[in-house]
């Protein structure tokens, strides 16, 4: 879904559907995609500190 930006053909949701997914989760896939690119843009541009019980786990780069 990310790496075709949504634009997925009838054999991507073919093979979803053979992997044991029904087709309607395919609305599924999409709404966990637009909810994480909303958050992911919001921490960007906001930078909100980390939890205190997060602290320990801090990506340190």
């Amino acid at each position: 879904m990310i790496d075709k930006r949504g634009r997925l053909d009838d054999q991507d949701v073919a093979s979803f559907t053979a992997a044991g997914f029904e087709q309607a989760l395919v609305l599924d896939v999409i709404l966990v995609v637009a909810a994480s690119t909303m958050t992911n843009y919001t921490g960007s541009v906001t930078n909100p500190p980390l939890e205190e019980m997060f602290q320990q786990y801090a990506w340190q780069a």
